[in-house]
């Protein structure tokens, strides 16, 4: 037992600036520009969670918000805990000085890795609380019960939570030798009041009524106004710069001129766009940037035509002679992230008096990189920087780097005034780290029963993880003999067969790659499940009795997902006529989210279109905290296979990019979007797993096989257009 003052208490947990206790495992804290990594542990979160003294609770956010409304579940977890309403927790997104570093928010991991050192931090808070209770009612501990916002006796004496927080001080008993708390939250038996119910995500209503939640939003005295010019590729370098008239702007400020890099600040927003249209600049490139060069590359028939390929995933008995009843090449398209706000950061350095020498504000999915990189940038010490985290609108995984916030940086320390950078929406296309572009050859055999013998899957695509700038460059080829953990993401299929073999390489690609929304979880099931979709068509079985029957029983989670999705579906009926078409794809992402999706289209002869009506989508995560949520993000992911299948294509050409706006990479419209159902299958004894990238692997494959059961057209190729059809 340990007597506490409240100030001791607040710099125990963190909650003092300068009292960080850091309660976190770091690895790749030597490696330059990799981000934050953090594997949570049972102490973890001693400082994000607190109750005051008016008996509310204050919460750290330990996700960065970008619309997956993770923070939200993992407050309605808190809430569970500490038997309160979700709305009596205020929420506070937390300064890289304000708690020790948390995990890049990415790879839909925010509930998987968090929930439960959330509930230990609010559980062990509970308990503590439990024992002053039991002091202050003078009752053993054991008799101390639960009640809404504290505890009471048998006899219904009850004491709340903001009678045991007062000014003088704080009991805590830290006792490793003592059993860890009850999670309430992980009890299957329990019945829960917070977790496993609709909840308003929390922020909405600043959302919708225009509050200042994004970083250019944030109100800056003195602010100047900056940008840098953009390559068509990082590897560029410049050839010939010609910047005269920018001195002569009206508002102009300064050019700034680092190396490769050039920007200009100036006072005022319409200043800087004068400014910037008056640079001229050609570029050296180290690779033509073109299709063809792109599609020479991921060449899958020519390069298994040479032998094996650089990386194998499987090779069980594998025969290369089978009677193969499939063999089929698949090619998917470059992406961009096209996130909907344009990304920004402010950036300020401080005069000496305050407690940091650089702060920056920027909507980041690794805040704690951000600070790393900064400091590496500047020479200065991590505890020198600080970044304010603001919402994203749209990240992907395409805000892990330190780019705009190297901008305004930059920009600021030479002009020694505060420095707003927001990227052009050109700029967000030409510097875009893309979902590279890949090709799949498939090969399938059966048996005379016709069930799986044989299955041989190789692959090629750009780096994911390992792509430029991600590591320093002598240790990318390091990295890259191991194999890309974004690379192989999909590529085992959910089937079984006596013979199989899965084999990728990964190259690099004339343009910048890097993280997209399920990695290449999408792009490799579209192949398995369209090749899968094929095989059923020819022997003349239903597709989803064929799929379930292959998996052997080795995936009940995945095959109940199937099973609910083709009954949900079968609750519409198809319109009569010709067109229409149904289609089912169903996948795994990560080895521990499941989905299965339908899609009803209708290639419409008359009006040479195809359009997706309706989808139905049935998604396993385990435990949903928030089954609306779940729901929202199901939602979006099928925007997104509705355009990855229909309409998305990152367009190269003439060494440079052309997609620069949404004129000319077009993304889903309300006029694309179909009617959507979604059932959450909850798992309450199995713990939350990630969604927001979970339902895109599955979607477009089922929109590619409803238009083949339309039309007999097997698509190979995404996006697929009228045209394919008609040809």
């Amino acid at each position: 037992m340990v007597q506490l003052t409240r100030r001791n208490f607040l710099i125990a947990t963190g909650w003092v600036a300068g009292g960080v206790t850091v309660l976190y495992t770091l690895r790749n804290r030597a490696v330059a520009v990799a981000p934050t990594i953090i594997i949570p542990n049972k102490e973890s979160g001693a400082a994000w969670v607190q109750i005051r003294s008016d008996g509310s609770c204050l919460m750290y956010f330990t996700r960065v918000e970008m619309g997956q409304n993770a923070n939200t579940g993992l407050a309605q977890i808190v809430a569970e805990e500490l038997n309160i309403e979700l709305e009596d927790i205020e929420a506070v997104q937390p300064s890289t000085s304000d708690i020790a570093p948390i995990a890049v928010t990415a790879g839909s991991m925010s509930l998987t890795a968090f929930s439960r050192p959330t509930a230990m931090a609010a559980a062990t808070l509970r308990e503590s609380m439990r024992a002053l209770a039991a002091v202050k009612l003078g009752e053993p501990l054991s008799m101390i019960l639960d009640d809404a916002g504290g505890f009471q006796t048998a006899d219904k004496r009850k004491v709340s939570y903001a009678d045991l927080v007062d000014k003088d001080s704080v009991m805590v008993e830290f006792d490793d030798t003592k059993p860890s708390p009850a999670l309430y939250t992980f009890d299957p038996q329990r019945s829960k009041k917070q977790v496993g119910r609709d909840a308003t995500p929390i922020g909405i209503r600043g959302l919708v009524t225009g509050a200042a939640v994004y970083t250019a939003d944030v109100p800056m005295q003195g602010v100047l106004y900056g940008r840098a010019i953009k390559p068509p590729v990082r590897s560029a370098r410049i050839a010939s710069l010609d910047t005269s008239g920018v001195a002569e702007t009206s508002g102009f400020v300064e050019l700034v001129r680092q190396g490769e890099f050039v920007g200009v600040v100036c006072k005022t927003p319409s200043a800087l766009d004068a400014a910037m249209s008056k640079i001229n600049v050609t570029w050296d490139l180290k690779i033509p940037i073109n299709q063809d060069e792109i599609d020479r590359l991921i060449d899958v028939d020519a390069e298994m035509a040479d032998g094996d390929l650089e990386h194998v995933l499987q090779d069980e008995a594998h025969r290369k002679d089978a009677d193969w009843l499939i063999d089929l090449r698949f090619d998917v398209q470059t992406q961009s992230h096209a996130a909907q706000e344009p990304r920004a950061a402010i950036a300020r350095f401080g005069d000496g008096s305050g407690a940091h020498k650089l702060e920056i504000w920027t909507g980041s999915q690794d805040p704690w990189g951000m600070k790393r990189f900064a400091a590496m940038d500047t020479g200065l010490s991590e505890d020198d920087v600080v970044v304010y985290a603001k919402r994203l609108g749209g990240g992907f995984g395409g805000r892990e780097h330190y780019e705009v916030e190297r901008d305004a940086v930059i920009l600021a320390r030479a002009v020694k005034r505060p420095v707003k950078v927001q990227w052009t929406r050109k700029d967000e296309f030409t510097a875009s780290r893309c979902r590279p572009a890949s090709a799949h050859r498939l090969r399938i055999a059966t048996d005379d029963a016709g069930n799986l013998s044989d299955w041989w899957y190789g692959y090629i695509t750009g780096h994911v993880v390992f792509s430029r700038e991600r590591l320093p460059g002598w240790l990318l080829p390091v990295a890259r003999l191991a194999g890309d953990m974004g690379v192989v993401k999909g590529a085992l299929a959910p089937y079984s067969a006596p013979h199989q073999r899965v084999e990728y390489k990964d190259v690099d690609l004339p343009i910048d790659l890097g993280v997209w929304r399920s990695l290449n979880g999408a792009p490799a099931i579209f192949a398995i499940e369209s090749a899968m979709d094929e095989l059923a068509v020819q022997q003349g079985m239903d597709p989803v009795d064929f799929k379930i029957a292959q998996m052997k029983g080795k995936q009940p989670r995945l095959q109940v997902c199937l099973e609910r999705v083709r009954e949900m579906s079968g609750r519409r009926s198809l319109p009569h006529g010709s067109g229409y078409g149904r289609g089912f794809a169903c996948g795994i992402f990560d080895d521990r989210s499941f989905v299965a999706v339908s899609a009803d289209i209708h290639v419409d002869e008359i009006a040479q279109e195809i359009k997706v009506l309706h989808m139905c989508c049935v998604q396993d995560v385990g435990m949903a905290v928030n089954p609306d949520q779940l729901r929202a993000q199901a939602e979006g992911n099928m925007a997104w296979s509705v355009g990855m299948a229909l309409l998305e294509r990152f367009e190269v050409a003439d060494d440079e990019i052309k997609s620069s706006n949404y004129d000319n990479y077009a993304i889903v419209r309300m006029s694309d979007m179909p009617s959507v159902d979604v059932e959450v299958v909850d798992q309450p004894s199995i713990p939350p797993a990630g969604a927001g990238e979970v339902a895109l692997v599955a979607g477009p494959p089922a929109i590619a096989n409803a238009i083949r059961n339309a039309t007999g057209f097997r698509a190979l190729r995404l996006p697929i257009a009228f045209a394919d059809i008609s040809s």
